[in-house]
């Protein structure tokens, strides 16, 4: 809070006028960059196409703002941006023909994918820089910090024999690639069982 006040130019007991606490304001900050998130329409046509457009656009917009993508972890929003977000996420679902119990289910899985994935662009955006292609640039730097290829270069084969032998797989591809495919995975997973 003495940070944020400092950089507005005033006293942080200013600041307890509008916000209760830090967390009211973390909240507050995260609605504010989900709301920039432009929503599509609900149809029936290309609805996966248009629910892994906006999964994609959400982790872009939290992962350009370093920190605030942590908020959504252990505490599920429910700001008027996340809300207006979940409500079209789960309009694409049902226009999908997913089942309404298994789509709210869905909602649930999606905001932890935005989590997980916003956790991991938030704890390396030092190395990443700013500017285009930075959650790239985010998810990319993260990957090699981990170093995944070369913690698993020594596994003995005959205790791990399917690490071992895809070592280069799991190390390979671009995050981009890697985001997408979760996205997919989540996307094909619902619409695969309990559709109406």
């Amino acid at each position: 809070m003495r940070k944020v006040a400092a950089e507005l130019d005033t006293g942080p007991a200013s600041l307890y006028a509008y916000v209760s606490q830090r967390g009211e304001l973390l909240r507050l900050m995260h609605d504010a960059v989900i709301a920039t998130v432009p929503l599509p329409a609900v149809g029936p046509g290309h609805w996966r196409e248009r629910l892994a457009a906006l999964v994609t656009d959400v982790v872009r917009a939290l992962g350009a703002h370093p920190g605030i993508g942590r908020v959504s972890l252990g505490d599920i929003p429910t700001g008027p941006a996340w809300l207006s977000l979940f409500d079209r996420v789960l309009g694409l679902l049902l226009a999908g023909g997913i089942d309404r119990q298994r789509a709210a289910w869905g909602c649930d899985l999606i905001a932890l994918h935005i989590g997980a994935v916003t956790y991991e662009v938030d704890s390396a955006a030092p190395a990443a820089g700013d500017g285009e292609g930075a959650l790239q640039g985010a998810l990319d730097a993260r990957h090699a910090r981990v170093g995944i290829e070369e913690r698993l270069a020594g596994l003995d084969p005959v205790r791990y024999p399917h690490l071992a032998a895809s070592t280069a797989e799991l190390a390979a591809g671009p995050a981009s690639a890697r985001l997408a495919l979760g996205i997919e995975v989540l996307i094909d997973g619902l619409a695969g069982g309990g559709s109406r």
